[in-house]
């Protein structure tokens, strides 16, 4: 059994062994946005260093995000080669991902997720605030919470980092559920983010503290989000949202549900650490 497994089947002594040994050349996280993925790289890249960021200049339109990733990639590939770093995280959606591992082989990689309807809200209100480099463009260009979920770039957002493009475009939710699966050493939840924390820090082998960074936290919109988080529970709002991310959810439902059964014995699997 592959790692991810054995943690979600509260195997963990098993889980640790598998994707922890021998200790990995680089660790890679995989963001998806808005799953307090930034507070999470914060953290980690205090204890595990050198740390590499990968990103790309968000007002460069040169070429399409995709193909600004793949020379992001390239030049830590480089870099890598050079000034081997332990740790890396970005934005990168699965093509890059596969570059890194086959690049820098024994690449261990982790996620984290966030309740799908929940990340659409909140992705939607980043990318409209002063944070958001090209926010004013997308107020114009998207007026609302509805516009927003008429565009592709939102839907199954989170598969199209953890899962090949093929998987995602066929809307195979089981090859999405394997792949995930015998891919990744640790995917956490955010709904449970102090012990996927803890837990994330004991796999990768640094001090464990309580989490203290909060990074791009969009508190000006808290009103509008309480608005839009109400009318989630309209059904045809809902049944939207399903229709259009049913991978998304599907990848949620996998881990957070059994994040819920393991959660308890893994609390006291760390105390006893």
């Amino acid at each position: 059994m592959t790692a991810l497994p054995l943690l979600l089947a509260g195997r963990f002594d098993e889980w640790l062994a598998a994707a922890a040994l021998p200790p990995p050349p680089l660790w890679l996280f995989v963001h998806v946005p808005k799953t307090a993925g930034s507070s999470l790289a914060a953290e980690v890249a205090i204890s595990l260093n050198p740390f590499r960021s990968l990103h790309i200049d968000h007002l460069d339109r040169a070429k399409p995000a995709l193909e600004r990733y793949d020379a992001a990639v390239e030049q830590a590939l480089a870099a890598h080669a050079e000034t081997p770093f332990r740790f890396a995280s970005g934005h990168v959606q699965q093509r890059h991902v596969a570059r890194l591992v086959a690049g820098i082989p024994g690449t261990r990689l982790f996620s984290m997720l966030r309740e799908p309807a929940a990340r659409l809200v909140s992705d939607y209100l980043y990318q409209r605030s002063p944070m958001h480099p090209l926010a004013e463009e997308v107020r114009r260009r998207i007026p609302d919470f509805e516009a927003f979920l008429d565009l592709a770039g939102p839907r199954n957002r989170a598969a199209r980092h953890l899962v090949p493009a093929e998987i995602v475009e066929a809307g195979d939710i089981a090859a999405a559920i394997a792949h995930v699966d015998a891919s990744y050493a640790f995917i956490g939840v955010q709904e449970r983010y102090a012990l996927s924390f803890r837990a994330l820090c004991a796999l990768l082998g640094v001090p464990h503290r309580a989490p203290t960074a909060r990074m791009r936290v969009n508190s000006a919109a808290a009103a509008e989000r309480a608005e839009i988080a109400a009318r989630l529970s309209d059904p045809a709002l809902a049944a939207r949202i399903a229709a259009a991310n049913a991978m998304d959810i599907a990848l949620y439902r996998h881990v957070a549900g059994r994040w819920d059964a393991i959660a308890g014995p893994l609390e006291a699997w760390l105390d006893q650490r």
